[in-house]
Formats: structure tokens, sequence, C-alpha cells
């Protein structure tokens, strides 16, 4: 007799799970010839070169990189990625990038835009998603110059209580 599985156990063919978060920032362009994918990290973009028609990855081609202000050449890297590193990819806004990629005989120019966030400017919303905080910093600010002004009142109605002493 056949095992099945309980609910919440199916092993069928079910696509895995998306990965959740935020990713690194990127840029994907392609053409009959060429796909490209940048993905920056820390000022520093790791190209993959691939064949568009079979995926297959290029390596020993020269990439020239332009984003912005930022030019150069991306060194190729052991593993088949190039690189390209420049202060201006550490930085947030949008580029407009363009890749001129030459391989052997065959010249291509591909281009893309690269949004790059501001790491900091994601707690800035944090506040906007958990209001009741603010309010009970508020509440806590207010009950500490209640107790201040009880504090105060008590102590003056004291005073007042006691005898005069000569």
């Amino acid at each position: 007799m056949p095992a099945r599985a309980g609910e919440g156990h199916s092993h069928g063919d079910e696509a895995p799970a998306a990965a959740a978060g935020v990713g690194s920032p990127r840029v994907a362009s392609h053409s009959d010839l060429f796909e490209l994918v940048g993905i920056v990290d820390k000022g520093e973009m790791t190209l993959y070169l691939d064949r568009h028609a079979s995926n297959e990855p290029v390596t020993g081609a020269q990439i020239e990189v332009e984003a912005g202000g930022a030019k150069g050449i991306a060194a190729p890297q052991a593993d088949g990625t190039y690189r390209f590193k420049h202060a201006l990819l550490a930085q947030p806004g949008t580029l407009a990038v363009s890749f001129t990629v030459v391989a052997g005989p065959e010249t291509d120019l591909l281009a893309g835009d690269l949004k790059i966030e501001d790491p900091h400017a994601s707690h800035a919303h944090d506040d906007a998603a958990r209001p009741w905080l603010r309010w009970l910093a508020y509440a806590a600010v207010g009950a500490g110059a209640a107790l201040a002004l009880l504090t105060i009142a008590f102590m003056a109605a004291r005073r007042m209580r006691r005898p005069a002493r000569l």
C-alpha cells in the first residue's frame, strides 16, 4: 500500500518558494548576441556575460562600462565573470549604464538602468510602518512630565503644612 503525505507535506511538482528580502542592486540587458547581468555590492559591479541564444558563458571578452561619470574596462576574473569598481557605484541614485562588449569578431552595445538604494533610507520608513511607537513615546514623555508636576505640587503642599519655627 503506497504511503501518503499528510497535509502540508506534499512532495509534488510545486515551484520552490521565492527568496524574500532585498537583493543587491542590479542591471540586466540583452540583445540577439549577448545577455548581461551586473550586480553591485559596495561600489563593485560583478558582470555575468552569456550568449543570448544558448546561455553559454562568454569568457575572454572586453567589456567597457559607462555609468554616469564612471567609465572603464571590466576586469575578467578566473571564474568567468568580470569586475568593474568605481566609487560612483557605492552612491545612491539611478544611473544609465551602457556596456560595449567585444568578444572575438562580435561587438555589441547593451544598456540598462541601475538603481542603487540608500541603505539608510529604509529606516526612514520604519516610523511610518509603526506609528504606535511615536504615540507611545509621546505618552511616556507626557507621563513623565505629569509625574514631575505632581511631585513638585506634593512637595509644595507638604511645605505649606509644616508649622513655622521661630
